[in-house]
């Protein structure tokens, strides 16, 4: 039994519940973002409700926190499967935080920082496909989505089709994404998806 790696583990997953869109907009406006807009606790309702000024810092904490996870277990020396499962347990602790009563963000931000630490050239392409989504559509929801999803098969197609732990990797955060949008797929099914652009100010009636 690897003791350190359990650690690591339980470690990581306590520090995903670190959910920086809660925790600024809390700090700044004295209000629990997931009342408003979207009810999630993530970038995109920050962005949304409070605009990029602090949609920014947001994204770049939630993604440093993941960072940090992967290069704490290479800096111990870890095995590759426990790089994979602190990475795993830090993007479960920001989706489903239990200090937040599994309530959390979507997990985008810090799955992009624990993949640029544990392979920068597939998060790389990854993110360059999702951006071209972005400019197309216009629509964040559908760029995580098509990113995510471009994950694995990216992995495999630069790293052999072989199951390894990156593979494993690749494909959770690619699973957790979608099911994480899955209300966002229905909008954008629907046509009704929102864009960037369209702004919810708190108290502006769109309280949840």
């Amino acid at each position: 039994m690897n003791i350190v790696g359990i650690v690591c583990v339980v470690a990581a997953y306590f520090i995903g519940n670190l959910d920086f869109a809660y925790i600024v907009v809390k700090a700044v406006r004295g209000e629990d973002v997931r009342n408003y807009g979207s009810g999630n606790a993530g970038t995109t309702n920050v962005l949304r409700t409070m605009g990029l000024k602090y949609a920014v810092p947001v994204f770049v904490l939630d993604a440093l926190k993941g960072s940090v996870v992967i290069v704490a277990t290479r800096l111990l020396g870890l095995a590759d499967a426990w790089t994979v499962a602190s990475g795993i347990a830090v993007v479960c602790g920001h989706n489903w935080p239990v200090f937040l009563g599994f309530r959390g963000g979507k997990g985008t931000a810090t799955s992009i920082g624990v993949f640029l630490f544990y392979d920068w050239r597939v998060a790389l392409i990854s993110i360059a496909i999702g951006l071209v989504v972005l400019v197309i559509f216009k629509m964040v929801s559908l760029t995580s989505i098509v990113g995510m999803v471009s994950l694995p098969i990216v992995y495999l197609v630069l790293c052999g089709l072989a199951l390894t732990p990156g593979v494993i990797f690749a494909l959770f955060l690619c699973c957790s994404t979608v099911f994480q949008h899955r209300t966002n797929i229905v909008r954008i099914a629907s046509g009704t998806e929102s864009k960037i652009g369209q702004k919810v100010k708190m108290g502006d009636g769109e309280k949840k």
